[in-house]
């Protein structure tokens, strides 16, 4: 069975995205790069909501971001990637498939088979759904030190309360902190 993880960098006072979509207040420097990297090495499906996806698309395939980080644009550009959307016909980011119509059915199928376990990367709204359904098994947090004045939370509208254990943390040179939770059973 694949499992299904979740990573989304949030700000201090619990902001996945500011205003408009901005996830600019995001600093990835290099010890933060070297984690993408070895992250990368896990050969995990990578998985976005459409909105996420169009701005990875527009990024990761560009000169300036294998300039900038070469071998995170190489891992992120060699991946398997799935885009859930219901108006998207076509993805031109290489190696990358649609999920349309129900993707928390689809995904709990997937998990059942073998093969790569999936990370899903930011995409609020899929996070908030899939905890809602119990499919997402870790969650890993990047939590930056900047304070947004507004923003949209990672867990906006679930349904119940998620109870999560601490499994391992890391503290990076920035000030950012990484913190890794399973879930545990409801209470």
């Amino acid at each position: 069975m694949r499992k299904l993880n979740s990573f989304t960098f949030l700000s201090l006072n619990g902001y996945y995205k500011g205003l408009n979509e901005n996830t600019s207040w995001h600093q990835h420097g290099k010890e933060e790069a070297e984690f993408s990297e070895a992250s990368l090495q896990s050969e995990n499906i990578l998985l976005f909501g459409r909105t996420t996806y169009l701005m990875m698309s527009s990024f990761w395939p560009t000169e300036m971001a294998a300039e900038m980080f070469p071998k995170v644009a190489v891992g992120m550009n060699n991946a398997e990637k799935i885009v859930f959307s219901n108006t998207m016909k076509k993805a031109e980011w290489q190696n990358t498939s649609i999920i349309s119509g129900n993707s928390i059915d689809q995904i709990a199928k997937l998990k059942l088979t073998e093969g790569n376990d999936m990370t899903i990367l930011g995409s609020g709204s899929i996070v908030s759904q899939f905890t809602d359904a119990g499919l997402i098994d870790t969650y890993q947090i990047m939590i930056d030190p900047v304070a947004l004045p507004s923003g949209q939370t990672l867990f906006s509208g679930i349904k119940d309360t998620l109870n999560l254990k601490l499994i391992n943390s890391k503290v990076f040179k920035s000030g950012v902190v990484l913190l890794t939770y399973e879930k545990q059973q409801s209470i």
